[in-house]
């Protein structure tokens, strides 16, 4: 109230002296005013006496001076206000002693009488208003110290709690990552791994460390119900956790890390990775791997994370699984042009980004049963909450036996099982988990909690199905290499359509988190591979699915189709070929990958010779099994063996686009040497596994064709060395060692690779040496498509040739000649 009663005043231009009494409490010098009032900034700010205080004080900075000078300006206008009081009091005193002179005299007997009592009423009541103006000046003074001091004590309260809450937000931030206190609150009592260190890891990082889990004794080892118990130490799924995750994981406002704590929570398989042996053991590791229990740990959290991103393609997986995460576990957000500068790492994830099929990865989820299409095919999806979580449950446990402590030992009444006799232990992590899904379910407490449908679809997972994604997504090898023993599991496992997608999932998102960095997204797929590759990867699933209701042989070929029309667009095609050359050329298509390769393989095929052309489209339409033919190519000469070129994707592309033709000769080659070591016999008279044969050419697969003839000039040949009956090689040895081999009963021939010719097969025979083309033949030729049933494209006009044109033969080296003539 007195600073508003003064908030009218101006600043003061008094002399500044203080008076020599000061009542109690007040200031002692203009230093101890300048200490008591430091906030006052704040204070004028936050009580709006802005109209009260010279606005001089707050331009400069808040010094001793010019607080002295404030307090000043404060004690001019209390001295104003005293002297307008006691002027105020004086004119009172005046007007009182005059009225009372007056009354005396006319009371009074005399006028002198009346002056008398006047003047003593008169002295009284100024006596009596210098008291009251002075004790209202020091009641003044030490209101407005009082209430100086209640001001400035206030601001310094607020300042110290706002200073507390700062402090105490910034230990909550910290104790939300740093502190193991926050660790077992989230995942109820357990213990970080001690060999994590939060100093070397980000904030984000901190919640991801391992559990600690006990150690096995030796008394239990083999024994995976008694050592899996021991070490879960009684805990169980936590199925509402399981569904909540599950339910959840569409929507919006799901983040990466409420999903990591429900997992957490959900699965105490997970802290089985960190299981050690109690005593240790020479020669062995705790991780099959090679890994150590952290990494491996987050290896599974990595599939977990891609599980993650996959089921929110559409929302924010695509970011989440191309760039990662932030500190804050928020998806990072495309990255602008200027972030790509002298980044090769963020251009590779921006291109995966880009050129990844994310609808066939969404559909792929939607195959297996795990996402549901409201009202048909293209329309919202939503998850299939038993499905999903199943997909869950396996992610999380499907690794648990590469801890070398939990492996199972096979007992007599289960002996022999997938290759192991009673009392072994089974090494193999896969063959591992499958037996102990299968004789000691309740074991492993995620598992055991699904319905039977489920189990059934994760058992199947986990059979043995010899399956190599890279022949099929490469065209490498024919049907029954391919799929033969796949095709039986699936038919002894009656498993359907949904679970054979239910299998892709699980080994696409197992492959995703191989790099023990989850929060950096998928590194695996995004650095690892070509984009081109997996896109291959990726149009094989839905073609996969199929294989519980159709032949090896018609899956393949509906892949090679589906592989041609995606990419007819890119490459300017037309439909799928037909005719014998068919499969030839859409498998060479498949083993190019990238388009610059593909182009140049296109357009090398009609430089091929009329002989090398028929060795190709023979070998590569042979499927290996009986009674199976290709659609597109009719086999003219069916039989076996089929023969699988062994790194023949390798050797394309290392000779492509500069000497695509070569290429292509080169593996004519290659396959009719083959045939020369195993001739053609019907298929109903091999067993099954002599149905196929491989053929290896790992020392040429990376050479330049320079590097590959150089050997001949050196004295050298290219050898075809049959190693056994399922298996030969190519290598470089000395020209007189193919004596020695047959010296020695050993079956080998000369890769006649050393001819440089133009429409000729590298070896090939002199009735070869022109390019001939028949109606009958349907081949590929520069401006003209033979297919059947479709016109010409003229496209194909403006195809590159992708390699030099060569005119007449070149002349054989000294030492090429004296090869040919020892072979």
């Amino acid at each position: 109230r007195v600073f508003c009663v003064m908030g009218g005043g101006g600043s003061s231009s008094g002399n500044g002296r203080r008076r020599t009494t000061r009542t109690s409490g007040e200031p002692t010098s203009g230093r101890a005013v300048a200490a008591a009032a430091k906030k006052l900034r704040d204070l004028q700010r936050r009580l709006k006496f802005r109209g009260c205080l010279a606005p001089s004080v707050f331009e400069a900075p808040f010094e001793e001076a010019a607080v002295e000078s404030l307090y000043r300006d404060l004690a001019a206008r209390f001295r104003l206000a005293r002297q307008t009081l006691l002027a105020v009091w004086l004119a009172a005193v005046t007007a009182a002693s005059a009225g009372l002179f007056v009354g005396g005299a006319a009371l009074g007997s005399s006028a002198q009488h009346g002056l008398l009592w006047g003047a003593v009423g008169a002295s009284g009541v100024l006596l009596f208003a210098l008291w009251t103006c002075v004790e209202a000046d020091r009641l003044a003074r030490r209101l407005l110290w009082s209430g100086t001091q209640a001001c400035v004590g206030d601001a310094r309260e607020h300042e110290a709690l706002a200073a507390q809450v700062a402090q105490l937000r910034a230990q909550l931030g910290a104790a939300k990552y740093e502190e193991a206190t926050m660790y077992k609150l989230l995942f109820r009592g357990q213990t970080r791994l001690a060999s994590f260190s939060s100093g070397t890891s980000g904030p984000r990082e901190f919640l991801l460390a391992a559990p600690e889990a006990r150690s096995i004794t030796s008394a239990v080892e083999g024994e995976p119900n008694l050592a899996i118990a021991l070490a879960l130490s009684g805990r169980t799924t936590d199925w509402d956790a399981v569904k909540r995750a599950a339910t959840r994981l569409r929507h919006r406002d799901y983040g990466l890390r409420d999903y990591y704590v429900d997992v957490r929570q959900a699965f105490p398989e997970l802290q089985l990775y960190t299981v050690t042996r109690e005593e240790y053991k020479a020669g062995h590791r705790d991780i099959s791997s090679g890994l150590t229990p952290d990494e491996e740990y987050r290896r599974t959290l990595g599939a977990l994370f891609a599980l993650y991103w996959l089921a929110r393609v559409g929302i924010d997986g695509e970011c989440g699984l191309s760039f990662g995460v932030d500190d804050d576990w928020a998806p990072r957000k495309i990255p602008e042009q200027e972030d790509l500068d002298g980044s090769a790492a963020l251009k590779k994830r921006l291109t995966f980004y880009c050129n990844t099929p994310w609808k066939k990865l969404l559909q792929l989820l939607v195959d297996a049963g795990m996402l549901t299409e409201r009202g048909g095919r293209g329309g919202a999806v939503e998850v299939a909450v038993p499905r999903m979580c199943a997909m869950l449950a396996l992610t999380a446990i499907h690794d648990v036996f590469k801890v070398e402590a939990l492996l199972p030992r096979v007992r007599p009444e289960h002996a022999p099982f997938k290759g192991f006799a009673a009392g072994d232990v089974i090494n193999d992590h896969d063959v591992a988990m499958y037996y102990v899904l299968d004789h000691f379910p309740e074991a492993l407490p995620s598992f055991a909690g699904l319905d039977a449908t489920q189990r059934h679809s994760v058992l199947f997972t986990q059979s043995k199905m010899s399956f190599n994604h890279g022949w099929l997504v490469q065209a490498e090898a024919p049907p029954h290499a391919l799929f033969a023993r796949f095709k039986r599991v699936i038919m002894a496992g009656e498993a359907n359509p949904p679970d054979v997608s239910f299998y892709f999932v699980h080994w696409l998102t197992d492959l995703a988190g191989a790099v023990p960095n989850p929060l950096d997204g998928s590194e695996r797929l995004v650095l690892g591979f070509p984009y081109q590759v997996l896109g291959s990867f990726i149009t094989s699933f839905s073609v996969l699915s199929a294989l519980a209701t159709q032949t090896e042989t018609e899956v393949f070929e509906t892949y090679l189709e589906s592989y041609w029309r995606d990419a007819a667009p890119r490459l300017r095609l037309g439909a799928p070929p037909s005719g014998e050359h068919a499969i030839a050329m859409m498998r060479l298509l498949c083993q190019a990958q990238s388009t610059e390769a593909q182009e140049s393989v296109l357009a090398a095929w009609e430089k091929l010779s009329a002989d090398d052309e028929k060795v190709l489209c023979d070998e590569m339409s042979r499927t290996g099994i009986a009674d199976q033919h290709f659609r597109a190519s009719a086999q003219k000469r069916p039989g076996g063996p089929a023969i699988l070129v062994y790194y023949s994707p390798q050797l394309v592309r290392s000779l492509t686009p500069d000497s695509a033709s070569q290429a292509l000769a080169i593996l004519a080659e290659v396959y009719r040497r083959s045939r020369k070591l195993w001739p053609l016999t019907p298929l109903e008279r091999l067993d099954d596994d002599a149905r196929t044969v491989t053929v290896r050419i790992d020392q040429i697969k990376e050479l330049k064709l320079e590097d590959i003839r150089a050997v001949y000039s050196d004295g050298n040949s290219w050898l075809l060395y049959k190693r056994n009956e399922r298996e030969a090689v190519v290598e470089c040895h000395p020209i007189d060692y193919l004596a020695e081999l047959h010296t020695n009963g050993h079956q080998a021939a000369v890769l006649k690779l050393w001819r440089k010719r133009t429409g000729v097969a590298i070896g090939g025979p002199d009735s070869a040496q022109t390019s001939r083309r028949t109606s009958a033949s349907a081949t590929l030729s520069r401006g003209s498509l033979s297919l059947a049933g479709h016109s010409p494209d003229p496209s194909w006009s403006r195809l590159p040739t992708g390699v030099a044109r060569e005119g007449g033969e070149a002349a054989a080296e000294p030492a090429e000649a004296e090869a040919e003539a020892a072979a």
